[in-house]
């Protein structure tokens, strides 16, 4: 397995994001559950507001965030699943 592994959400073709798979499972887990809670809050933020004659670009800047976060968080996951002895607590 390669040290690095990229981010399925970058920018470019080639990837400037990328998770350090020799870190601890429990790091990679607490940085995954960071990213995820942070895209739950901004949709809860979403969730209270009135959105009225919201345009394709205005909806797309409120989604990208959410997207990238929630993509970054399971990519992370993924990589504590791939070292398989990984118990929280």
């Amino acid at each position: 397995m390669n040290r690095y592994s990229p981010l399925k959400a970058n920018a470019t073709n080639s990837p400037t994001y990328l998770i350090d798979t020799h870190a601890a499972p429990s790091q990679l887990f607490e940085d995954a559950c960071f990213r995820i809670r942070a895209a739950v809050s901004l949709l809860e933020t979403l969730t209270s507001v009135t959105i009225k004659d919201i345009n394709d670009s205005d909806l797309y800047r409120l989604i990208l965030p959410v997207y990238v976060l929630l993509q970054d968080g399971v990519d992370t996951l993924d990589q504590v699943s791939f070292k398989g002895d990984f118990t929280h607590g």
